[in-house]
């Protein structure tokens, strides 16, 4: 009988699948893309809040705040800058839609297991395996024939924007791991999309980009990627604990095929057969990496 922990990985990459193609969505009917990037922050936090208080059942605020004064302080350095992480990756791979296809878009996004690979070795010295290496080229070999087609019509600002989301991501994912070593995953997610929400929602407020007046049509679209969004997030937890991070991640590979499938679906996007091609080969690039780093791991 196949483990219900697939299933709820099936559901995570479906949900956070979806989300990018309902964001060029609502941009198209009127929105801002960086106000997408605020609502599925804040959601992020609300969620995570209300979650945890229902753990704690009561006393809330001085249970969560009492982890800052009886941990390291460096723990309020790495959740900031996870904080800042989560507001870059949003900005760079949800604003990246303004000047490229989603399907480009995700393909270069997902670059992120390779950046971890390259921060690990500059923060903490860890070398680069032969064979993550080959991952490495094999994948930006993937990604010079998607885009090579498109090359001279794409706008080098979406291309920076996604890579640096890309970066941001991975730069989520090592603090991430440094962070859980003294607070809980869900500790680090509620403060982490608090502080993320509190720095764009600022920043919004500032520029004058700030606004609650849309369409109805927009408000559902910014609600239903909130609501996916926290399915997301609430099947990864369960993906995990059922079947493990390795085997978790691994299949999470599925998510930037949902992505590209509901972007020629939705928006009418087409790849030619040489990018297939090069989704083929920058999946079984992240795949094997993948493979490799929970190896490490275990």
């Amino acid at each position: 009988m196949i483990s219900r922990g697939y299933f709820y990985v099936i559901c995570c990459a479906s949900s956070f699948g979806i989300i990018p193609t309902l964001a060029k969505i609502t941009y198209d009917d009127g929105t801002s893309l960086e106000m997408v990037v605020f609502f599925r922050i804040l959601a992020g936090s609300i969620f995570m809040g209300v979650w945890s208080a229902w753990e704690v059942k009561g006393k809330f605020f001085s249970k969560k705040m009492k982890i800052f004064r009886e941990k390291n302080r460096s723990i309020s350095f790495l959740v900031f800058i996870v904080g800042i992480c989560v507001v870059g990756m949003g900005l760079g791979y949800i604003g990246s839609y303004k000047f490229i296809p989603v399907s480009l878009s995700v393909l270069l996004f997902f670059t992120f297991p390779f950046w971890v690979l390259l921060l690990n070795f500059f923060l903490d010295g860890k070398s680069i395996k032969p064979s993550k290496l080959i991952a490495f080229i094999l994948a930006f070999f993937g990604l010079s024939i998607c885009l090579g087609p498109n090359w001279n019509s794409l706008d080098i600002r979406g291309i920076f924007l996604v890579l640096f989301g890309s970066f941001c991501s991975a730069g989520m994912i090592v603090g991430a791991s440094k962070a859980t070593k003294i607070i809980s995953m869900s500790d680090l997610i509620f403060f982490s999309n608090t502080i993320g929400a509190m720095i764009l929602g600022i920043f919004l407020f500032i520029y004058g980009n700030f606004t609650l007046s849309y369409s109805l049509g927009v408000w559902f679209g910014i609600i239903l990627i909130c609501i996916l969004f926290n399915i997301g997030q609430l099947s990864l937890f369960a993906a995990t604990k059922k079947i493990g991070p390795a085997q978790t991640s691994i299949m999470l590979n599925i998510e930037p095929i949902i992505t590209i499938s509901s972007a020629i679906i939705l928006l009418g996007e087409k790849l030619l057969l040489s990018q297939i091609l090069g989704v083929a080969i920058i999946l079984t690039a992240l795949f094997l990496t993948n493979f490799e780093l929970n190896k490490f791991k275990s």
